[in-house]
């Protein structure tokens, strides 16, 4: 009777692990769907700012490194990677083009408006560890996450680069 009661608190238990765990498949819908609505949302307010570009920076992460056309930005112990090139406008393709993986592409989408092209790449670096990379245009934000937070990440960085704009 006591290994009855074993097994099923034990079946039990991994029911409700599994029911909680999230899927790649759900993931990428998810950050799909988040990222395209901050892209066609308004920029939030930029505050902070190097020495050609400024941007909106959410609540938890900090720059940690500055040099030119990087920014190294943190949130806990996870690193992200803000880079821009002045040179390239809100609807030029060639960041784009050029961060494109050769293999392992999860997520490949685009967006568009009259004025900006927006892009959201996902690829597996190996068991549960994806790199995310969200851009419009010049500016385009990276990082290494897990599975579990590969939506939250996508729309975390879509909306840094949304708010993102050269200084004149």
């Amino acid at each position: 009777m006591r290994k009855l009661i074993v097994g099923l608190i034990l079946l039990l238990m991994a029911c409700l692990i599994s029911g909680c765990s999230t899927t790649i498949k759900e993931q990428k819908k998810v950050a799909i769907k988040n990222v395209s609505e901050v892209f066609s949302s308004q920029p939030k307010t930029a505050k902070e700012s190097a020495k050609q570009i400024k941007f909106y920076l959410p609540f938890g992460m900090h720059v940690n490194k500055k040099s030119p056309n990087n920014i190294i930005i943190n949130r806990g112990k996870q690193s992200y990677i803000l880079f821009y090139n002045q040179k390239e406008d809100k609807k030029s393709h060639e960041i784009y083009e050029i961060s494109k993986p050769n293999k392992g592409l999860a997520v490949d989408k685009q967006f568009t408006t009259k004025k900006k092209f927006g892009y959201l790449l996902i690829s597996k670096v190996k068991k549960n560890l994806y790199e995310v990379t969200a851009g419009i245009g010049g500016i385009k934000m990276t990082t290494e996450t897990s599975m579990d937070n590969i939506a939250d990440d996508a729309e975390r960085m879509m909306t840094i680069v949304n708010s993102a704009s050269y200084k004149k």
